[in-house]
């Protein structure tokens, strides 16, 4: 999972070409390089292609190491061509240069975004039902309030469901079923 800071550090603006043209390391490079400018890309386009390039880990803007890559791929490969159609295309606003990237979340994060309500609230049953099977197996009373499933069982839980593909199959092949209700003796 990646996590960056929500205030962005580091320059403001895409370099000038003269400042691009001084991170790139060979003839080869700077021959790409002109090739963007006889394009007709603006120096902010080449730094957001470059920034899909390659995003140095922890960096909110594109490196030297990014503008390297990008030259590497030219102003006619495919993947730029399309990065510039879409900077370019009618109503698209231009991005921030230097923007925080997005958290990306684990398939199993409970934090995660993507998961629906639905699946949420089968998995605080399938915890309300797994906490009761384990405090009946322990022989101890069944607990009357359900704190938030801790993150490592809330993760267990979802592999379990994503398994079956159904809280029904989950309930049944994980023998949860029974454990809705307390079971009383009669005497």
């Amino acid at each position: 999972m990646n996590e960056t800071s929500s205030t962005p550090t580091g320059p403001s603006q895409a370099p000038g070409f003269k400042e691009v043209r001084l991170y790139l390391h060979n003839i080869q490079q700077r021959e790409a390089l002109g090739g963007f400018i006889k394009a007709g890309w603006s120096p902010a386009e080449l730094a957001e292609f470059a920034r899909q390039v390659f995003l140095a880990p922890g960096k909110t803007y594109p490196t030297a190491a990014s503008y390297t890559y990008a030259m590497e791929k030219g102003a006619d490969h495919q993947y730029a061509v399309e990065t510039l159609a879409s900077l370019r295309a009618p109503g698209a606003a231009a991005p921030e240069f230097n923007r925080p990237v997005p958290k990306e979340y684990e398939w199993d994060d409970p934090d995660n975004p993507e998961h629906t309500a639905e699946l949420r609230a089968e998995i605080e049953i399938m915890g309300r039902l797994w906490r009761n099977r384990e405090a009946s197996w322990r022989e101890e009373p069944w607990p009357t309030e359900y704190p938030p499933i801790p993150r490592t069982l809330w993760k267990r839980l979802f592999r379990i469901r994503n398994r079956y593909h159904s809280l029904e199959n989950t309930l049944q092949f994980q023998g949860l079923r029974g454990y809705s209700e307390p079971h009383t003796e009669i005497t």
